[in-house]
Parts: structure tokens; sequence; C-alpha cells
């Protein structure tokens, strides 16, 4: 579905709108506007700190990774007993997404008839979880797993991939930043801002463990007679999650627009799309919708937060 002229108009008077937008089963998407009264740079501020996030009510807990990450980064990580408990996982058929080297990890570290089996299984998911943030911090996207925990394995290098090119409309404006996401490799274009981070998550089914790559960049000031605006992009990326959605990508885009007497505006527009093959079963469409919904809620209520508006 595209925003309508009321929708724009609604925007243009400073309200929020956000909808669901029509895919095909295996992708969920969201997209809204808003028009906001201060500087771009107050919300730039917020993205900065992502402990923010906590703020929202579907992002339970977080924390920021290292550069290089490390397993002790995931010390307070809440890991269910759902996901600890791997001692039936097996290549074609486990409960969390793993590629198949980590499968084989926790059978060869954890002894499941110890009594110490928790401790153990919690130390090998800090250590595999490192693993992933780490070597996609090295090489970016084309380190990111292939999934084994279904029977067809699945590439998320790939599924990233078809992902960023509905994001096509960034090459007008933005190339540089757009071939940065094509490959979300170490070296990003001047001027980039990156933190890696890990959340859980509540979208009102089963809590998600996700890692994420967040990435702010300014556009180049607009040359005299230039129709392209200034912008601010902000992408994130999700390096992992472990239930289902396997891969994730959100663009924020800002577009200065100046208010009346000169005082500074914006418009603010986020785009987020997930693929996903948990959520695409005849018997799975209710929890499909409440994903797509809890998503659209929550992105609703970011933009409806009054704190960055000067008026």
């Amino acid at each position: 579905a595209e925003a309508s002229d009321s929708d724009w108009a609604a925007v243009a008077r400073g309200e929020p709108f956000a909808r669901v937008l029509a895919t095909d089963s295996r992708e969920i998407a969201v997209a809204g506007a808003v028009r906001i009264a201060a500087s771009s740079e107050r919300l730039v501020a917020r993205y900065r700190e992502v402990e923010n996030l906590k703020r929202s009510a579907i992002v339970l807990d977080l924390g920021r990774l290292s550069r290089p990450p490390q397993p002790a980064d995931f010390a307070m990580v809440p890991l269910e007993e759902y996901s600890l408990d791997l001692r039936d996982c097996r290549p074609g058929e486990c409960r969390v997404r793993l590629g198949a080297p980590e499968i084989a990890r926790f059978h060869r570290e954890v002894d499941w008839r110890a009594a110490d089996w928790r401790e153990r299984s919690q130390i090998v998911w800090r250590e595999v979880l490192a693993g992933y943030a780490a070597a996609y911090s090295r090489e970016g996207r084309r380190a990111l797993p292939t999934f084994a925990n279904k029977r067809e394995p699945l590439s998320v290098p790939a599924e990233l991939s078809l992902l960023v090119n509905r994001f096509g409309f960034l090459n007008a404006f933005a190339p540089t930043f757009y071939a940065y996401l094509r490959e979300f490799g170490p070296e990003g274009p001047d001027g980039l801002e990156e933190v890696m981070y890990w959340s859980k998550e509540d979208f009102g089914v089963r809590p998600v463990l996700r890692l994420s790559h967040q990435s702010i960049y300014h556009t180049p000031a607009s040359t005299p007679g230039s129709v392209t605006p200034r912008a601010i992009l902000i992408a994130t990326n999700q390096i992992y999650a472990d239930h289902y959605l396997d891969a994730s990508l959100m663009l924020t885009m800002t577009i200065d627009a100046a208010e009346a007497g000169g005082k500074p505006a914006f418009y603010m527009v986020s785009v987020s799309r997930a693929r996903t093959r948990s959520l695409s079963g005849l018997l799975r469409s209710f929890v499909r919708s409440t994903v797509q919904n809890r998503s659209r809620d929550a992105l609703l209520t970011e933009f409806g937060k009054d704190t960055l508006d000067d008026r």
C-alpha cells in the first residue's frame, strides 16, 4: 500500500502515519513518516545512544558490543530455557536458527547429562554470538551464516541481498551509501558512524534475541542549484536472530524542511523490511500478522514521541 495524498497531508501537519506494506508471504514490511519541528541532528543524537531503544515496549533489554565483539559482551543476555536446551537440535531440525558448525559445537562442548549443562550451554551461546558478530565486523554481508535449522539450508547473505534490492531508490541520491549497504563491508564511506548491539525483543509471540548493526551517514552538502536535499540516513541491519526473522533491514531517513520563520524542521521517513520462512504457512498467518502489527505500532510510537519537537 502506497501513502495516499491524505497521508502526506497529515504528515505535513505534523501527524505521523505508519502502515503495513503488501508483500509476498516470505516478507514483512512496514513504512511510516512524520514531520518534526526540530533539528535533525537531535534525532541523530538519540540514535547514537542505542540504549534509547529500551524506551520501546518491544525492546526488553539491550547491550552494546565491543570492537571487536567478545563473548563477555553477552554476559548479561537473558537466554530462554527454550534456546539453552539444544540436546535434540540437529541440522535440518532445530528450534533455533544456527549454522551446522554451531549446532555441532553445542553437541561437542555441552554434556547434556551433566548437572551444569545450562551453564555450559550459556558459555557456548556467548561464544557463538560473539563469533557471528566478529565475522560480520571483519567481512560484512558475506560472513553472515547459512542457517541449518530446517531441511533446506538458508543463506542469510542471499536473504539480505533481496532486502537491499528493495531500497534501490537510494542509489539516485546516495549512491555511496547504497553501495555500502550492498556489502556492509569493513570499509564504509567517509564519516560513517557505526555501532553493534544485542537486544531482546518481544513481538507478542516468543521473545527474540537479535544482533544488530547500526550505520549513520550524512549525505554531502547540496551544491548550489542542486534539487537533491541534504539527508541523514540511518540503517539498522540484523546480523542474527534466534527466532522468526532470517534477515532484516530498517532505513530511517531525515530530509531537512525549513518551517515558516526559518525554524528548523525535517521529514522523518522509515521503512523496515524483514525476510522470514517461519511465518509463511497458512496456519501461521495470525502469528505473522501479530509481528507485522507490533512492528507498525512500534513505528507509530517512535514517530509519536514529542521529545524532539520544539513547538
